[in-house]
């Protein structure tokens, strides 16, 4: 199996995660496919770079996952006190 295959399995999946990301209303669903994303460039990374940096990023980018997710899910559910609901066209201004 050469390279290719799983680049061309990490576009379609970025190109899927970011349609997803685009077209969803919900802040929970956005919030994964922005993950899914992430792990498409790991897949990415690893795919066209065997050399040893290229899995020094993918750590970096899976330490990286992990620290948005919990902010991500922690301004979620702020967001969802504060307005209750996650769905985006609810939501029409923040308040400092």
């Amino acid at each position: 199996m050469s390279a290719y295959v799983p680049a061309a399995l990490s576009f379609v999946l970025f190109s899927l995660a970011a349609a997803g990301f685009l077209t969803s209303g919900n802040l929970l669903r956005m919030l994964m496919f922005l993950e899914l994303m992430l792990n498409a460039a790991n897949v990415a990374l690893v795919a066209l770079g065997p050399q040893p940096y290229s899995q020094a990023y993918t750590v970096m980018l899976f330490a990286i996952a992990a620290a948005e997710a919990g902010i991500g899910l922690a301004l979620i559910i702020a967001l969802s006190g504060a307005f209750r609901t996650l769905e985006t066209e609810n939501i029409k201004e923040l308040k400092g």
